[in-house]
């Protein structure tokens, strides 16, 4: 029993010898490192998942306890000054969780309360770290700048966001645009209606509500100075007709229809856009052209046309309406059904007599259901 203990050591020496000692076959000696590689490398992943975890761990705890401790203030700012402002946040990753908070509380409130949260802003020194971020390279950092100074809305950073209207990111391009609209609508549509035709990166949807948050007033004139008399109209500034004010593009309008150019692939957003501004005017001497149109090729131009003549039809236009109800489009027939009801001193008993001189089956359908909306 002893000489088996003594000889213990010896055959634990040999049997890692034995591990240790890579196989002569070069076949199996790259299996074997490529499989000590590959349990190295299983182990530093691991190691890493476990440290990463537990850093963002701890980052989520500190964020928890700063929303904690900011987020009371701000509320109570909102609905009235303290009497000294409190110390700002400390550090970048601070800075950044306390604008996210103000962002989210600013949005919601209305009146004095956005005025108080501007003077937080300002009174503790934000608004120049904002400018710093909005200098650096990071795109969630600029929008997230950029958002702050869009509800700041002051003047005095429009040098800082013009340059990033020009931005290759289309993103930080629209959003930059948003705040100078914020800031100064008059002058912000001049700096952005020129781009439209330039950035086609832009999404038609967004510069229609960059349009809206404008206002009509905004749009006109810029607009205009961009629609050249006598050249083709450029689609996607002509789209954005809708947005200015009726009575000043309506002149433009009305050229654009009168010429007359045929609907061919593409055109039918001008020419819809400019219908629409002449029914927002409300004007008898449109009635003529609206008229013209309302035998479009185009389906998208008759329903518009039909839409536009809807503002100010009278008694004089059931002719015209009676016919589009055996349009081929379901949505002109509709649109047809609902100015026919909803025409001025016209009595149920019109109506009913409208729908039996309707011999299309599917113009009756259309008159029947707008009937029984209006009887609602």
């Amino acid at each position: 029993m002893p000489s088996e203990l003594a000889a213990l050591p010896q055959l634990l020496y040999q049997a890692v010898q034995v591990l240790t000692t890579p196989p002569e076959d070069p076949v199996l000696r790259f299996a074997v490192y490529s499989a000590m590689a590959l349990a190295a490398l299983t182990l530093a992943v691991m190691l890493q998942v476990l440290v990463l975890t537990e850093l963002a761990s701890r980052r989520e705890r500190r964020r928890q306890a700063f929303t904690e401790q900011w987020r009371p203030r701000l509320a109570a700012w909102s609905m009235a000054h303290g009497d000294a402002l409190p110390w700002p946040p400390r550090g970048r990753q601070q800075e950044i969780w306390f604008m996210l908070l103000w962002l989210r509380l600013r949005r919601q409130v209305r009146g004095p309360s956005q005025q108080r949260l501007n003077a937080l802003f300002e009174g503790i020194g934000m608004s120049s770290r904002v400018v710093r971020l909005l200098r650096g390279r990071g795109v969630h950092r600029r929008l997230l700048s950029l958002s702050c100074l869009q509800y700041l809305a002051d003047t005095r950073y429009w040098a800082e966001v013009t340059p990033l209207v020009d931005d290759s990111n289309p993103v930080v391009a629209l959003t930059a645009a948003q705040t100078l609209v914020a800031m100064d609508s008059d002058r912000a549509m001049q700096r952005i209606i020129p781009l439209v035709e330039l950035r086609h990166d832009w999404a038609l949807p967004r510069l229609e509500a960059l349009c809206r948050q404008a206002g009509p007033a905004s749009v006109s004139g810029p607009l205009l100075s961009q629609l050249v008399e006598g050249e083709d109209p450029p689609l996607r500034l002509t789209s954005l007709l809708v947005w200015a004010e009726p009575n000043r593009v309506a002149p433009w309008a009305s050229r654009l229809l009168a010429e007359g150019f045929s609907t061919q692939e593409g055109r039918e957003v001008s020419l819809c856009a400019a219908l629409s501004c002449l029914g927002k005017r409300r004007d008898p001497r449109d009635r003529a052209l609206l008229l013209r149109w309302l035998e479009a090729s185009s389906p998208q131009v008759r329903l518009a046309a039909v839409q536009a003549l809807r503002r100010q039809a009278g008694p004089d236009e059931v002719p015209f309406l009676l016919e589009r109800l055996a349009d081929a489009s379901w949505w002109v027939r509709q649109a047809a059904a609902d100015a026919l009801v909803e025409l001025p001193g016209m009595a149920d008993a019109d109506i009913e007599a409208w729908l039996q001189d309707v011999t299309d089956r599917y113009g009756q359908d259309a008159l029947r259901r707008a009937i029984a909306e209006r009887r609602r």
